[in-house]
């Protein structure tokens, strides 16, 4: 080979490396804070979802949604739908879940943050998948949906 060559393919190399890495630098910062989001986010889940299934507590979860999802159901409507669940799994034992980041928005005004939560919970009749969708609008989650399916 010709060491023009050579000192082609090595000055390539060393700016495709730069350039790699000034990307890796550039995402860096926000990888952070999608990652704290998500951290957030799951010790919600994890800290309510125990909260509501340790009293299969409708009041608690009524008072950690959204407007629009207490406008869509009454609280009688999560009381009936958690007695059911109640009967079927019985008592809550444990469970810790994983979140993440599904949507992003900033207005001029406010930003809004999506994320869904899904956990593994252990019952006394068995397990189900909870999953929960959040909101993080002026710093405050709230809870978009929640569900519970026995597996």
């Amino acid at each position: 080979m010709n060491t023009g060559f050579k000192v082609g393919i090595l000055v390539m190399g060393v700016l495709m490396l730069a350039c790699c890495g000034g990307v890796m630098l550039t995402l860096s910062p926000v990888s952070a804070v999608v990652d704290k989001r998500e951290k957030e986010a799951r010790d919600y889940g994890d800290a309510y979802t125990k909260q509501i299934l340790k009293n299969w507590d409708a009041k608690q979860l009524v008072s950690l949604s959204t407007p629009k999802y207490r406008d869509e159901f009454s609280e009688e409507q999560f009381a009936k739908t958690l007695a059911g669940n109640k009967k079927a799994l019985g008592t809550f034992l444990s469970g810790r879940g994983r979140a993440s980041l599904v949507n992003a928005q900033r207005t001029k005004d406010s930003s809004t943050i999506l994320a869904k939560y899904e956990s593994r919970a252990s019952f006394e009749r068995g397990k189900a998948k909870v999953r929960l969708n959040l909101r993080l609008e002026n710093n405050k989650w709230a809870i978009e949906l929640f569900s519970i399916e026995p597996l």
